[in-house]
């Protein structure tokens, strides 16, 4: 068996990927810490988005949501 690491981010990995699943002897093994790296990243960023809008909130430059905005929210 032979493991190989391939960044999906480019056009020619994608071809690469796309070809080699054709092949009856190739099997696809997806790596749980690779899922959990990009879920923690996912995690990571949101709580950075949401420090970015208290700060916004706190300079006057967003008006913050209020209950009544959500329930009212179309």
């Amino acid at each position: 068996m032979v493991t190989v690491k391939i960044k999906d981010n480019s056009k020619q990995a994608k071809l690469l990927l796309e070809y080699i699943k054709g092949f009856s002897f190739v099997e696809f093994v997806t790596d749980r810490s690779t899922k959990s790296s990009l879920k923690q990243e996912k995690f990571l960023t949101d709580i950075e988005n949401g420090l970015r809008e208290i700060k916004q909130i706190r300079e006057g430059k967003v008006k913050p949501l209020t209950v009544s905005d959500l329930w009212d929210e179309k």
